[in-house]
């Protein structure tokens, strides 16, 4: 499990950070992420990644999971289509690629495009107990590439509906001290209730409209400039 460490910064009175009221601005790794959360939803890391609450588990009944995937130095992501992508990892195309390559001996390649590795390859799906997923959502902003879904399923474990977003995008940034940008791929999935919809809703729509990626900062208590 990866080492973190929690430190408290006092803002400067004239920092960059912005946000709606009731939200709050979550970064991860110093801008390669970033996008706005409920002030009140509670964020915890564990070997898994980022995972945010909208209340301390195991009373929460929605919840937010972050993964950042860095592709390795000469891997260009650029012509591999996130849609393609998305859809082939839920559908489980992407497992079925990765046991094939095993059995003839390739190794852990992934879904294979171009000789490039796709990092979505070993997601976990619910086919078995899917209901229905929606057509898969594309948005583009410069330097930034969306796409996401809602799927209904059965929770097995409690036996009803359940509703996951998920979302992978694509961006480009060069960390505080490197010289060259590089590929930048997140990956968001939000589990809800039904009954919670009309508020995740909400918390969707401004994750997604604030979501930025590659965009450093040098110092976390002045931000980014206005």
């Amino acid at each position: 499990m990866p080492k973190w460490t929690e430190r408290k910064l006092r803002m400067d009175d004239n920092h960059g950070w912005r946000c709606k009221p009731g939200y709050t601005i979550f970064v991860a790794d110093r801008g390669a992420v970033r996008f706005d959360i409920p002030e009140t939803w509670s964020v915890q890391v564990d070997a898994e990644g980022v995972k945010i609450h909208d209340k301390p588990p195991p009373d929460d009944n929605a919840r937010i999971q972050l993964t950042i995937f860095f592709p390795p130095p000469g891997v260009e992501m650029d012509g591999l289509p996130l849609a393609t992508m998305l859809a082939d990892a839920l559908s489980g195309r992407a497992r079925e690629e990765i046991r094939r390559a095993r059995g003839a001996g390739k190794g852990h390649r992934g879904l294979l495009r171009r000789d490039h590795v796709d990092p979505l390859a070993e997601i976990e799906d619910e086919d078995d107990d899917l209901i229905a997923q929606d057509p898969i959502t594309h948005v583009l902003r410069p330097n930034l590439e969306i796409v996401w879904t809602e799927r209904r399923y059965v929770e097995r474990g409690e036996q009803r509906e359940a509703r996951s977003r998920h979302l992978f995008a694509r961006g480009r940034g060069t960390p505080i001290g490197a010289t060259l940008p590089h590929d930048i791929l997140p990956f968001v999935t939000m589990d809800f209730w039904p009954e919670d919809a009309p508020h995740c809703n909400a918390v969707w729509k401004e994750l997604v409209r604030t979501l930025r990626i590659g965009e450093y900062v040098a110092d976390p208590r002045r931000g980014p400039d206005r």
